[in-house]
């Protein structure tokens, strides 16, 4: 495999990958996606805007999709269809790699899942605020902070449970925007070279079905509220599980989620350039 990465290649594989992806039919089961978001996180925070005559902060909704055990199960379902099946080992990918070498192609194929996440995320965070009918802002509104208060009777049902005490009371609303989105991103690209890798050893579906057994053994360690869920990307995703309730102190440091997303992702990069230098595409002889 060529050591000589030639940037110009790289970005010419990322653009033709995002424009194949971005056309492709399938891109509308993001339309189904809104319309869960809208119905589980955005329309319940709205409803009690309404009834406490407040806004909402725009980016409250996006806060509450990014920390949503249901939506971060979704997310990735979603992203995981839509990326199913990338990389795309078709005649004329083969002539690619083979213009552009093995290096080339692959760094091409990360700055293509890094745009489709960046890209995905973007429309999530973009319709999330265009719903919230909010006021622009840096503060938690009282829609989030008083309305438990103010209605002790509601506490504890499923609109509460969208943004919890740990996560308003805990960091600012700006931060908590740009960590839901990091970890969420980082989240994406995990699963995504999970996929990659298993794709370049001709195991596809074992791939598909590795992440979703990563998101399922998340989805059942969050819910019991096991130590066993920091193991898996989920827990390490939502901003307010590394938050105690009352105590004004962390669970789990949010610094050890970024560490590991970075050591899985490095991991996983290694992993896929191993199996790349090593495997022989079918009908060609590539450097």
């Amino acid at each position: 495999m060529g050591n000589r990465v030639k940037w110009k290649s790289v970005w010419a594989v990322a653009r033709i990958e995002y424009a194949r992806w971005i056309t492709n039919p399938r891109i509308i089961i993001v339309g189904v996606l809104l319309v869960f978001m809208k119905g589980l996180a955005v329309d319940p925070l709205i409803e009690r805007a309404e009834k406490m005559g407040q806004p909402l902060n725009v980016f409250e909704p996006f806060v509450a999709v990014g920390n949503s055990q249901m939506l971060v199960m979704l997310l990735p379902c979603v992203f995981m269809i839509l990326l199913g099946d990338y990389p795309i080992l078709s005649d004329g990918m083969l002539f690619a790699v083979h213009r552009a070498k093995k290096a080339n192609w692959f760094l091409g194929q990360v700055v293509f899942l890094i745009l489709a996440i960046f890209s995905f995320l973007g429309v999530v965070l973009g319709v999330s605020m265009a719903m919230s009918g909010g006021r622009w802002g840096s503060n938690w509104s009282d829609v989030v902070t008083k309305y438990q208060s103010i209605y002790p009777n509601e506490a504890g049902n499923f609109a509460s449970q969208l943004l919890p005490s740990n996560l308003y009371n805990q960091i600012p609303l700006y931060r908590a925007v740009i960590q839901t989105f990091v970890l969420l991103m980082a989240y994406l690209l995990l699963l995504a070279l999970i996929l990659y890798v298993c794709k370049l050893l001709k195991l596809g579906a074992l791939g598909m079905i590795f992440a979703c057994a990563v998101i399922g053994l998340g989805v059942v360690t969050c819910s019991m509220k096991q130590s066993a869920m920091w193991i898996f990307p989920m827990a390490n995703t939502m901003v307010w599980l590394h938050y105690d309730e009352i105590l004004r102190e962390q669970i789990c440091p949010v610094w050890f989620s970024f560490a590991y997303f970075f050591v899985g992702i490095l991991l996983l990069l290694i992993g896929n350039f191993v199996v790349l230098r090593n495997v022989q595409f079918t009908g060609m002889e590539i450097d």
